[in-house]
């Protein structure tokens, strides 16, 4: 028997539906383009269909019951991040649009109210959207990771042939480099303490189907004249701004970087590009050799992050937790800690310096932390300290006593999530 897609009547002459066959597809594809920019059917359709880890059933739209009109929808994407060495789950809201006669009617909160079902059916520990500014506070989100940097090089800052030690080139990569991609992509998320994860089949992905969507990038490879390779980086053919941008780097040495620098600035030359912007992070090689070069930085934007489910996400970040108080002079230490959050706390139970329990407790309990609840996502991933936050939020305040073991457990991270389409 065929699956029949999930459908709910939302009232009003409207029903809410998961995408089912290529008809849908079609129709949701068609609708994102006229919110997101025409000619971008292409990219939703292309994910959908091909992308291996997106499910067409996971893209959620209001329609007119009698028309069939779509007026809304949004999608969840999939992800799968390392925090300090522990996998998570995390699910991206994306691709949000409802048409501009159909908004203020509430649609966006019935979508996310799926969404919501889904997220907690599937057992996800994050949720994560681009989206734009303030709109998603309302559903709990908060700006917890780093996104879109802005590191400005002018093209004449780039020496077009840098003096190296090693004699380098290159080059695109295709199929065939599959294996020293993963390896390379992997290297670089283990020097990130939160990062995405990338398996090969997302890789296929990016080197195929994607370079027929809106989010294309060419992956360049560096190699030494035997053909090795020394690491990659990837050149996004669209983004945000006029330059030319370089979205993705291995671990680079200094004389790869300068390199890759070089051959990104004939680039922007030939495309008629004023300037490279790098959207990295602050650490990668690529961006302090650039500094070096005189870059400077244009601020960035950010993840917005909501946790549905805190207890359970300290629960599986236990084993991390512990080997930060295993590093410090807490090390042995039996006692509680609990962490309000105002309109729900919890205790955080430690037995000879290991959590043995993570359990819920009325808020006002006498605490080691308070803190506003969506305040929680840029502590707990290292984002904001809470020193950072005090002066704009004092409702987040640790007693003086607890403080030390507060920011020994939550201290701040190197994150950063490059893309998986």
């Amino acid at each position: 028997m065929a699956n029949i897609p999930w459908t709910r009547d939302i009232g009003n002459g409207l029903r809410m539906c998961a995408v089912g066959g290529l008809e849908d597809i079609e129709r949701v594809a068609a609708f994102d383009a006229l919110i997101h920019g025409a000619g971008s059917e292409v990219t939703w359709s292309t994910w959908m269909r091909d992308h291996p880890h997106m499910r067409a059933s996971a893209w959620l739209f209001i329609e007119e019951a009698a028309s069939r009109q779509v007026v809304a929808s949004l999608c969840l994407i999939p992800w799968r991040i390392h925090y300090a060495g522990v996998e998570l789950r995390s699910a991206e809201m994306g691709v949000v649009g409802t048409l501009p006669a159909y908004r203020g009617r509430r649609l966006q909160h019935v979508l996310n109210q799926r969404f919501a079902e889904l997220i907690h059916a599937d057992g996800f520990d994050l949720s994560h959207i681009q989206g734009i500014p303030y709109f998603y506070r309302q559903f709990g989100y908060e700006y917890a990771l780093p996104l879109e940097a802005w590191w400005r090089l002018e093209l004449h800052m780039v020496p077009l042939n840098p003096p190296t030690n090693e004699q380098l080139y290159c080059r695109l990569a295709n199929l065939n480099d599959l294996p020293i991609l993963e390896q390379l992509y992997a290297q670089a998320a283990a020097a990130l303490d939160v990062a995405a994860l990338r398996d090969e089949a997302v890789w296929r992905f990016l080197l195929g189907p994607a370079l027929l969507t809106e989010t294309a990038a060419e992956t360049w490879l560096i190699c030494d004249m035997s053909g090795t390779c020394m690491g990659y980086f990837r050149v996004a053919r669209q983004g945000f701004g006029d330059g030319l941008i370089v979205a993705e780097s291995s671990l680079l040495s200094p004389e790869a970087a300068r390199v890759a620098l070089a051959h990104v600035r004939q680039l922007a030359e030939d495309r008629a590009k004023p300037f490279v912007r790098l959207n990295l992070p602050a650490a990668t090689t690529l961006v302090v050799v650039a500094r070096s070069l005189g870059a400077h930085d244009g601020n960035s934007y950010g993840w917005q992050i909501r946790l549905p489910n805190p207890l359970g996400l300290l629960r599986k970040l236990a084993p991390v937790l512990n080997q930060r108080i295993a590093a410090s002079i807490y090390a042995g230490l039996t006692r509680d800690i609990v962490l309000d959050f105002y309109r729900h706390a919890c205790r955080l139970r430690f037995t000879d310096g290991a959590i043995s329990a993570v359990e819920a407790v009325e808020p006002g309990t006498s605490a080691d932390l308070q803190l506003p609840p969506q305040l929680f996502a840029p502590l707990l991933l290292g984002h904001r300290s809470l020193a950072e936050m005090n002066p704009m939020y004092p409702d987040a305040s640790a007693p003086g006593a607890s403080r030390p073991l507060i920011e020994l457990l939550f201290p701040t991270l190197r994150g950063w999530l490059y893309m998986p389409y």
